[in-house]
């Protein structure tokens, strides 16, 4: 498979509609739910948490493996994180479409703190796409040298954006009014 103009442009397409969707889904009105559903969207955050958490652990797991040679387990491991962040992002919108976004309860220094991570989370977490979509359909394309080149960037920035959706999550879970 080679890394044709399709490809490209669908990296491209999905790399700006992905985060636009999202921007938007904060500005629209939140979907009334009944209360039965409410009760179960409301795990959704440490739901999100947890899939976030395995991305990363698949992330970390794809690196020892691609380190020790492993390539099989490398690719069944990007295709899991892959998986998992598609995932998070189903449930992501699902409770956001449904439910007012939480402030930040916290005050002094780990106000700022929070913050700061969760602002450097949600702008990479924009840059990111495009970046995961290309490194992983390189590699898929077998086009190693390309997909090296890309993830040497891709990896650390998909892990830091992995790992900070966790510490967002133990940060703010404090301040949920349930």
């Amino acid at each position: 498979m080679k890394f044709d103009k399709n490809m490209k442009r669908f990296v491209w397409v999905a790399g700006v509609a992905i985060p636009a969707v999202v921007a938007v889904l904060f500005f629209l009105p939140g979907i009334e739910v009944s209360p039965e559903l409410r009760s179960l969207l409301n795990h959704l955050p440490a739901v999100n948490a947890t899939i976030n958490g395995l991305a990363f652990l698949s992330l970390v797991g794809s690196y020892r493996a691609i380190k020790r040679k492993n390539l099989l387990l490398h690719q069944q491991l990007n295709t899991t994180a892959l998986g998992l962040s598609a995932l998070f992002l189903l449930s992501y919108v699902s409770y956001h479409i449904t439910s007012e976004s939480t402030p930040y309860c916290g005050e002094g220094l780990m106000r700022y703190a929070y913050f700061f991570v969760l602002l450097s989370h949600i702008l990479l977490s924009i840059v990111i796409v495009p970046l995961v979509l290309t490194t992983y359909l390189l590699g898929l394309g077998q086009q190693v040298e390309r997909h090296r080149k890309w993830a040497r960037i891709t990896w650390p920035m998909w892990m830091y954006v992995t790992f900070t959706g966790v510490v967002v999550y133990l940060m703010i879970s404090p301040c949920y009014p349930f």
